[in-house]
């Protein structure tokens, strides 16, 4: 099983869109203060959204969390109402694996929010 329709399966659940798009809101700021160019109003700037950053970066993997546990929860109500015609492993390593796409994109989404936000922190320091 390729990940690219376990990606598509789970376009539906909501928890991917608001990861998807909290990540691009970080991505293009950190994109706008790189470059920015930088004076004192750019200095300014990025001192208020170097506070705010590092929030809103750190929702990412929790908001990965929340969907593997939507997921999962998800998964095992399905198992419950099932009849016993599925296969119960086939639907529980499905349900789980597609459970963890979330907390997979929001791994993949923070790792480099976070090293851009340091990038964007010593030029802040170094501006002076």
């Amino acid at each position: 099983m390729s990940v690219r329709p376990l990606l598509f399966g789970a376009a539906g659940n909501p928890v991917i869109w608001a990861i998807v798009a909290l990540a691009v809101f970080c991505y293009v700021l950190e994109f706008n203060l790189i470059l920015g160019q930088r004076d004192a109003q750019w200095k300014r700037q990025a001192g208020i959204w170097l506070k705010v950053l590092p929030v809103l970066l750190s929702a990412l993997p929790l908001l990965g969390l929340l969907g593997t546990i939507v997921g999962l929860l998800t998964t095992f109500h399905a198992m419950a109402r099932t009849d016993g015609g599925l296969d119960q492993q086939t639907l529980l390593s499905s349900g789980i694996a597609a459970a963890l796409i979330t907390t997979q994109l929001g791994l993949i989404t923070v790792i480099p929010g976070t090293l851009l936000c340091a990038f964007i922190r010593r030029r802040h320091r170094d501006l002076g």
